[in-house]
């Protein structure tokens, strides 16, 4: 099925790919914030989107001067279920009570619920005219998990949405998902709660116990942590998704210097993983010391001093 997504512009590249990744499609239309691809997963993807607002069938797409026709000849009763309405984005030049009438008219036993129907259409009008059959909102209750939300907090945790968008960027539908550098276990909640198999790695025990309180707080159950150094795992897994260490007390030619032993290791593990490295270290340069290629590179400013570059890296 074609469908529309309504994606958040707080990053709009991330947001895009991120649903490419689990639609699976080559082929897609944007205009602006509206992204309108073919669905090939068998996901519910408004339980796994982070980025995304809401979720339509693709009905049809006009230009402006074409809309009045095409809608007075589309077969709105194939859709009808119950009750709609009709909704109207980005334009004056149409109200939606006539254009709820032209609709009205095609259907047999028509009935008009502005509160929650059953039916509800809505065109967008941006360059052209996109109509979508509305199907869901994305589930946002990741938002009562931000890190000072959780019962076990660290304040340089990755944003839910974000953590969310970093797994789906892998494409990954279900599988074990390895957290090397888990920290207080923002990753592995998300991971958990996508129903995927989760393992965290960490140096620091205190960390380590940060991550059980917050993961058994949200009844997360199939997980493992270990006290362990990234560099020398030894088990294959599906993917890696990480936020890098980086704190500014450390000296940065050890931080160097972990970070590329910990890409040349990962390698031996798995083939397809997300990195997140802080924006003030050459990552490109210590990716091309390894068998990493990059695929795609995006930005998420954080402040004046720090801008998080995550990396989709295959070999």
């Amino acid at each position: 099925m074609k469908k529309i997504f309504i994606l958040s512009k707080h990053n709009l590249d991330l947001a895009r790919e991120e649903v490419l990744a689990l639609t699976k499609s080559k082929e897609f239309e944007i205009f602006d914030n509206i992204l309108i691809s073919e669905d090939n997963s068998k996901l519910k993807l408004e339980n796994r989107l982070g980025y995304t607002h809401k979720i339509y069938e693709f009905l049809f797409k006009c230009e402006e001067k074409d809309f009045l026709a095409k809608i007075k000849n589309y077969d709105w009763q194939s859709l009808y279920k119950k009750d709609f309405c009709v909704r109207i984005h980005n334009t004056k030049q149409f109200s939606e009570r006539d254009i709820a009438s032209i609709i009205w008219n095609q259907i047999k036993k028509p009935k008009v619920n502005l509160d929650k129907p059953e039916t509800k259409i809505e065109f967008f009008f941006n360059n052209k005219v996109i109509a979508g059959l509305f199907l869901n909102n994305i589930d946002k209750s990741f938002l009562k998990r931000k890190a000072h939300l959780r019962p076990n907090l660290h304040p340089t945790s990755l944003h839910p949405g974000l953590a969310r968008a970093c797994i789906n960027l892998t494409g990954l539908e279900s599988g074990t998902i390895l957290d090397p550098f888990c920290g207080s276990a923002g990753i592995l909640i998300e991971a958990g709660l996508m129903k995927f198999k989760i393992i965290g790695y960490d140096i620091d025990n205190k960390q380590l116990e940060r991550a059980k309180i917050n993961l058994q707080h949200y009844k997360i159950k199939n997980y493992k942590l270990y006290n362990k150094d990234a560099r020398f795992i030894n088990e294959k897994i599906d993917t890696i998704v990480t936020d890098l260490p980086y704190g500014k007390g450390s000296r940065v030619y050890k931080k160097n210097k972990l970070y590329i032993e910990f890409l040349k290791n990962a390698s031996k593990i798995t083939n397809n993983m997300v990195v997140i490295f802080p924006d003030f270290v050459n990552y490109k340069k210590m990716i091309l010391k390894t068998k990493w290629k990059i695929k795609n590179i995006f930005s998420e400013y954080i402040h004046k001093s720090l801008t998080r570059k995550i990396v989709l890296l295959f070999c």
